[in-house]
């Protein structure tokens, strides 16, 4: 029998607190936006899609930077789907991660189970967090919702088989998407149908991978049915190697040296891997989708899907001192993993065309694997993918799959489930501007999921203008896109939204469209109908655009005077640091609430400032406590260069040597930074 029960998930949690009011207008970008590829071994019809479809930032979403690192045990609400065989276990508040998959025959977790809930600095909103299986939609970087509600509902397919169904608007990209899970009383595997509509007429781009985090050890094995990867580490090109073998210079790391001095690193066993990595592999195309992680004992957790989710992904953190400090920072010291992922595309660079109005469905399936042990831990990588392959087509047959799929569609598409739990409203607000152009997939968008945020926006639409907010009110949301911008014009040239709120959240579309001429003037605009810090905050990002770095730190320093806001404070001590103006940027801090000073991104602006005008003894005593960066970025490195920086000035005046780059390039080669400092990817 298979049971759907709801329930409460109890962890240490740190706070998300408060969403960043501000509107992205710096364009945050991942890691994976950017990458250089390599010519030589990547072929022009391979690269066709690599870099194409790129947004401007994460608007209409607000950054989600306002977490710590203070944990207190929360309930979190849990769906759990059980059979005799598998325990699944879902947060649908935490974008519906699948957060635990047990199997039952040998009491075993499958996945990396994060002990706590601590979102650091990963995803394109800011918070994210690692453990369990994350489904990702929409740009480069992952979901908008990784820490996000998902409406939640309880359906059934023919045979009683309960389901539980998570779904959503995905704003950027104009997407309804569903994951729906299942698990009848016979299957030894949980299986995932997820669908993606576009919601409009428009033509967009499409983006998804499954992120599986698994436990990292020594003898764990990643196994996939490839023998070439595109492979991308930090500070290099994208380029197509032969795998599981990656030959490098010998060193003292682990590996298997031959007689010219080079080093095998085994790919596939990750504990080998010195720095953060990805491997994008290139299945051949008549090959079964899967992916797998199998222990020593050849037993492990493997996903497999239907042929449309083409892509399967391998990521590490390295055994760098960076990689570490990041697995201990995402949770706590003693955890370590390793993800493994399945996409759309073949890369993390991709995103897809989708025409106006398509439908992409397909089926994931999870669970356990095992294989005769020294096959799948041997030297000989075809055996070992072979014996995954048999093994999975025995326990969980291909057909089987495609088979679940079309009886997913069949049972399910255009059915409503009893609600369990809503989201965000936005799907609402775009069918009311939208009407019959608006496709929900068949969902249902209960109206209880509008609220306060919404609310500006449905009376933009129904009533033709927006209402006016007092300025020290924090602004909740904002729109972007063509519709959004010719409404907000005509709300403004017939009066209605004449105040300054109109013209801010005119100039926040404009700028995300790239219109930032027009942006600036309804920035003017909105200043003139009434001073407030919103607008002087957007003002100062374009007069950093167009490099006039003192203006546009005038104007944060007069923003942040009207509002000390913790967002607006950072932002201003960030412009006065661009201009090489330390001390202004020492005085307005000591000015600030001790609570923002206390923010360790403020505290590290100071430490920069200090160390500007020659006070080292006081940087290196904030640096010497301690000092916690909560929302250090992916590839960061200004700890380090701070602490290197402030060694290279010591030894200098100690010594009587002249700081320069020969110095600072000495100290980096003979002083190791320590370890809560150092994030460093490579």
């Amino acid at each position: 029998m298979s049971t759907l029960t709801f329930t409460k998930y109890v962890m240490p949690s740190a706070s998300l607190g408060k969403l960043n009011p501000l509107p992205d207008l710096r364009k945050t970008a991942d890691a994976h936006a950017s990458i250089p590829i390599d010519e030589a071994t990547v072929t022009q019809e391979e690269a066709r899609y690599m870099g194409w479809g790129k947004v401007n930032g994460i608007l209409p979403y607000l950054l989600q930077d306002g977490y710590d690192r203070k944990k207190e045990p929360r309930g979190w609400n849990a769906a759990v789907l059980e059979n005799d065989f598998i325990r699944a276990s879902f947060l649908p508040e935490l974008g519906g991660r699948l957060w635990s998959l047990v199997d039952k025959t040998t009491d075993r977790e499958l996945l990396h189970v994060n002990p706590v809930f601590q979102p650091c600095n990963l995803a394109l909103r800011n918070a994210w967090i690692s453990g369990g299986v994350e489904w990702n939609i929409g740009i480069i970087g992952h979901t908008p919702f990784t820490v996000d509600p998902m409406f939640t509902e309880e359906l059934e397919m023919g045979d009683g088989t309960p389901v539980l169904r998570m779904f959503q608007y995905e704003r950027v990209r104009g997407l309804v998407y569903r994951v729906e899970a299942m698990l009848p009383s016979d299957s030894r595997h949980l299986y995932v149908r997820v669908r993606i509509d576009n919601a409009s007429d428009n033509d967009t781009a499409v983006y998804w991978w499954s992120n599986m985090a698994v436990d990292e050890r020594e003898d764990v094995r990643v196994l996939v049915p490839a023998d070439k990867s595109y492979r991308w580490g930090y500070g290099g090109k994208l380029s197509k190697v032969p795998i599981p073998y990656m030959t490098v210079e010998a060193n003292k790391l682990k590996g298997r040296s031959n007689e010219s001095g080079t080093l095998h690193w085994d790919i596939s066993r990750t504990t080998q891997l010195p720095q953060a990595m990805d491997f994008f592999f290139d299945l051949p195309k008549s090959q079964r989708r899967w992916i797998s992680a199998v222990g020593g004992d050849g037993y492990g957790f493997v996903q497999t899907s239907t042929d449309i989710l083409q892509g399967r992904k391998l990521f590490v953190w390295g055994m760098g001192a960076g990689g570490r400090n990041w697995q201990s920072f995402l949770a706590q010291p003693g955890c370590a993993y390793l993800e493994i992922q399945a996409g759309l595309a073949h890369t993390q660079l991709e995103h897809l065309p989708m025409k106006g109005g398509a439908t992409i469905s397909w089926m994931e399936a999870y669970g356990p694997i095992e294989a005769e042990a020294d096959v799948v831990q041997g030297q000989n990588w075809n055996a070992a993918t072979v014996a995954i392959d048999r093994a999975l087509e025995d326990i969980c047959p291909r057909a089987r799959v495609e088979e679940m799929h079309q009886k997913a569609q069949n049972e399910l598409d255009g059915k409503v489930g009893r609600t369990e739990s809503v989201g965000a409203g936005w799907a609402l607000v775009q069918k009311e501007l939208l009407g019959s152009n608006f496709r929900d997939g068949g969902l249902h968008f209960p109206v209880s999921s509008l609220g306060r945020s919404e609310e500006p926006w449905l009376k933009l639409i129904r009533e033709g203008y927006l209402p006016c907010l007092d300025v020290m009110e924090e602004p909740g949301s904002y729109q972007i896109g063509d519709e959004w911008e010719k409404i907000q014009l005509r709300a403004l040239e017939q009066g209605g939204s004449r105040h300054w709120y109109g013209y801010y959240q005119y100039g926040v579309t404009l700028a995300y469209a790239g219109k930032m001429k027009e942006a600036e003037d309804a920035f003017d605009k909105s200043i003139q109908h009434e001073l407030n810090p919103w607008a002087l905050r957007c003002k100062a990002i374009l007069r950093d655009f167009e490099g006039d770095i003192n203006e546009s730190a005038d104007l944060l320093v007069k923003a942040v005077n009207m509002l000390p806001e913790r967002n607006l404070a950072k932002e201003a001590l960030q412009a006065l640091n661009k201009a090489g103006r330390p001390q202004e940027l020492i005085e307005l801090y000591n000015k600030l609430p001790k609570e923002i000073q206390e923010l360790g991104r403020l505290k590290v602006l100071l430490i920069e400032a200090l160390l500007d005008v020659g006070e080292t003894t006081k940087a290196k005593q904030m640096l010497d406590e301690k000092i916690e960066l909560t929302d250090v970025r992916e590839g960061e490195v200004k700890l380090t260069d701070l602490w290197f920086r402030m060694m290279a000035m010591i030894k200098a005046q100690e010594s009587g040597l002249m700081l320069d780059d020969a110095l600072l390039e000495q100290v980096k080669r003979e002083c190791v930074p320590p370890v809560h400092l150092d994030f460093r990817m490579h």
